[in-house]
């Protein structure tokens, strides 16, 4: 991954319009193997095996995590709009 497109957590807030806890909270349903958190591809720990976390998460696949859900909103409005 390119270090240019990895960004931190306030960096990642920021873009989303969110609060740092949002993110965290993401990162750490994903790590607890909950729903509701974001793939794995995302974001990365800088350091595994470190005493705290280093997390960085990836610009591109985030933002296309997040237009792919868009357009599965779209779709279920379309067919609840059928019924």
């Amino acid at each position: 991954m390119e270090s240019a497109r990895l960004l931190t957590i306030a960096q990642t807030a920021e873009l989303l319009n969110c609060s740092a806890g949002f993110v965290r909270k993401r990162i750490a349903l994903t790590e607890a193997n909950q729903p509701g958190g974001w793939p794995k591809g995302i974001f990365v720990n800088l350091q595994p095996n470190g005493a705290k976390s280093l997390y960085r998460i990836n610009q591109d696949a985030l933002e296309v995590y997040l237009k792919g859900g868009e357009e599965e909103a779209k779709v279920e409005e379309s067919v609840a709009c059928a019924v």
